[in-house]
């Protein structure tokens, strides 16, 4: 009986050694995939390595209201702020005249699904305003409709997340949600009131 509880008990001990080598396996090879898997999942749009250009080749342009007639006046350089290669947007945003918006944006060839990523990420310096991310898509037909998400800048540099579904939509008529859609531009907006912009861009992707 003592031999027999003897074996038993060495018998125990093994299998439970072997699953916890297996378990630790299995831990292991799930978090390098998720590591890998994370790596695959996001996409840098442009952080400025060649600076004016995108990784898809597309450059940015700035525009203002004056396109419809508005009187919102601004530019938009490449300059360094606190040590930061960046788009550096500054104006004065009025909403006289039916205007009220300045922007950078960025045409994506070809086309980025909502699908493959969870939404866009963003680097970014400020004056303590609000600014907002316009992505518009093949839905997205008249100049007054696209998608927008809404942020608060601070005088120092913050990545923030913008996901898919927390975009809200401009126009009732334009489908409710982004998710599912193809990007086909993304801008970066100060607009909607009066007040001096000032904001900077230093890497932009999708994540």
């Amino acid at each position: 009986n003592y031999i027999y509880l003897m074996f038993l008990l060495r018998f125990l001990k093994s299998n439970q050694l072997k699953k916890i080598v297996f378990l630790s396996i299995f831990l292991v090879f799930f978090n390098n995939y998720s590591v890998i898997n994370a790596q695959e999942n996001k996409m840098v749009l442009d952080d400025l390595s060649t600076p004016g250009i995108t990784t898809q080749k597309q450059n940015w342009a700035f525009f203002t209201d004056g396109v419809m007639g508005g009187l919102s006046q601004g530019r938009a350089i490449i300059s360094n702020v606190a040590n930061e290669n960046c788009y550096h947007m500054t104006g004065n945003v009025t909403t006289e005249n039916n205007g009220g918006f300045i922007q950078i944006r960025n045409q994506l060839k070809p086309s980025i699904s909502t699908k493959e990523f969870s939404g866009i990420y963003f680097k970014v310096y400020g004056n303590n305003e609000n600014y907002s991310i316009h992505i518009r898509t093949a839905l997205t037909m008249a100049p007054w409709q696209y998608y927008k998400y809404s942020f608060t800048t601070e005088k120092k540099w913050n990545e923030i997340r913008a996901p898919f579904n927390e975009f809200k939509k401009s126009n009732a008529y334009q489908p409710s949600a982004l998710v599912g859609q193809n990007i086909k531009s993304i801008g970066l907006v100060a607009g909607f009131k009066d007040f001096d912009a000032d904001i900077c861009l230093s890497e932009i992707g999708f994540y």
